[in-house]
């Protein structure tokens, strides 16, 4: 397995590329007891995800339609965020409620109870009986299509949000000063209510390193034919009459980073953003992680093994004047968006899962980018966890890009975020089928762990996508011109 898969995350006191689960990890998935009911779990999914999202007869766009709401632990006192929250709630609650009341606030007694599955938290939500199950969405069945959860992982399990999120758009916000919740409802309202959107093309940024194979893959394998086009498909963005501004190779650097996020390059601000490259990984007793894991590494790094804090870019230095309001980021590198208390992949000696962090947290960086004091991006969608090439390349070694690109895809027609991202619970829900006949396999001697390891990782890979903002966002593609092709 290990010269088919990378991760694209870097160890920053080895400068070394992160390590790869192997037949240990196998072994200790099948026979932990969690494997059985994962079994089921997998199985149930399998069986239910025919279609995914709202039903045929709603418009996953209409908020009047498909309804909004924030999930909140049971146990938080939601009355200081709450009140920061009020022009993002209260716009959300008028566009939710001018057919039917699809707007909810699950707090309290209907919030998030410790120790409870998505399914079982659904179940209490029933306004007239039991809640809904997971299946195709019907927003007045008690739970709206698009839900904010607000609160730390390690307050409310990414297992919960994960999911939910294959029938639900879920995202999460997650900031540790109230002031930054306010400033992220502030700006999502001003870019929506404004007389014209701060991007007035429609252009879009793609930035990718070439440190080693890992990068240099992504580079080639993604960026490249989506920047070019190929034999299948045109250009990324050419029919959304997208420009795309390309930040490849030797030009990704640390600076050529800030300048985009100033709005500085030559093509000007892009709505659109997605970059491949490392993310940084620290040990958890050193005392950088919990600002600066999951920044990215960029082409300022020029030998692995020197890594310092020059060739990475993270929160700190995102710039003062940065003009990154109303931007929507596909951020691709381990640990972009956040991390588990526990390795989801299980690295460990034996199989087992190494700690990585003192607890699941929210990556500093892309909370930076929502609160900017100059008005945040949109949303930011990133991996949770690490990010490994199985996410553009099959195991077999060919390409599979088109996930990524459909979510992009989506994103420049102006889809509301949390449905523009269903491409990967697809997969999610496709590879689980495949999981759930492994582990039989598996246990009859017909397959080896290395084997049953893989496919834990592809379906993790597609899983760990978590969009951190509010999944209702969507780009202002109506009120933009044109982008100039130079494709």
């Amino acid at each position: 397995m290990a010269d088919e898969l990378f991760a694209n995350g870097i160890m920053a006191d080895t400068g070394e590329p992160l390590p790869l689960p192997g037949e240990e990890a196998g072994k200790c998935i099948a026979e932990s007891a969690a494997a059985a009911e994962e079994e089921k779990s997998i199985q149930t999914r399998a069986t239910q995800a025919q279609t995914f999202g709202v039903s045929a007869d709603v418009d996953p766009d209409d908020l009047s339609q498909t309804g909004w709401g924030i999930v909140f632990p049971a146990d938080t006192d939601t009355t200081e965020i709450e009140q920061a929250l009020a022009p993002l709630i209260e716009r959300r609650r008028d566009q939710a409620t001018q057919v039917d009341n699809l707007f909810k606030i699950f707090k309290g007694s209907a919030g998030w109870r410790p120790g409870e599955s998505a399914t079982d938290w659904l179940a209490r939500q029933g306004q007239h009986g039991p809640g809904p199950g997971l299946d195709v969405v019907n927003p007045n069945a008690g739970v709206p299509y698009y839900l904010m959860i607000v609160g730390s992982p390690d307050a409310l399990p990414m297992s919960f949000q994960y999911t939910l999120d294959i029938f639900w758009a879920a995202g999460r916000l997650h900031f540790p000063a109230t002031a930054e919740y306010a400033r992220y409802a502030k700006s999502v309202v001003d870019y929506e209510i404004a007389d014209k959107p701060p991007q007035s093309h429609k252009q879009a940024a793609l930035f990718a390193t070439e440190h080693d194979a890992a990068t240099t893959m992504f580079t080639n394998l993604v960026a490249r034919p989506f920047l070019n086009g190929d034999s299948l498909q045109r250009p990324l963005g050419k029919n959304q009459r997208f420009n795309v501004d390309p930040i490849l190779g030797s030009e990704a650097t640390r600076d050529a980073f800030a300048s985009l996020l100033r709005g500085k390059r030559p093509s000007g601000l892009p709505a659109m953003l997605f970059s491949g490259s490392h993310g940084m990984a620290f040990r958890p007793e050193d005392k950088r992680q919990k600002d600066c894991q999951g920044a990215l590494l960029c082409q300022d790094c020029t030998e692995f093994g020197q890594t310092d804090e020059r060739a990475w870019f993270s929160a700190a230095n995102i710039p003062a004047d940065a003009s990154i309001h109303g931007m929507i980021y596909f951020m691709f590198a381990c640990y972009g968006g956040g991390w588990e208390k526990f390795d989801t992949f299980r690295t460990g000696p034996n199989g087992t899962a190494r700690q990585i962090a003192p607890a699941a947290s929210v990556s500093r960086l892309p909370q930076a980018m929502l609160a900017h004091p100059n008005g945040g991006m949109l949303a930011v969608l990133a991996h949770v966890d690490r990010a490994f090439s199985y996410s553009f390349k099959t195991v077999q070694g060919g390409s599979q890009s088109t996930g990524m690109r459909d979510v992009l895809t989506g994103i420049m027609m102006g889809r509301r975020l949390g449905h523009a991202v269903d491409q990967f619970n697809v997969r999610w829900a496709a590879v689980s089928t495949q999981i759930a006949d492994a582990l039989r396999d598996f246990k009859d001697g017909k397959i080896s762990g290395t084997d049953l390891a893989t496919q834990w990782i592809v379906r993790d890979d597609a899983r760990n996508y978590s969009i951190l903002g509010d999944p209702a966002v969507k780009l202002r593609v109506e009120d933009m011109v044109d982008g100039p092709s130079k494709q």
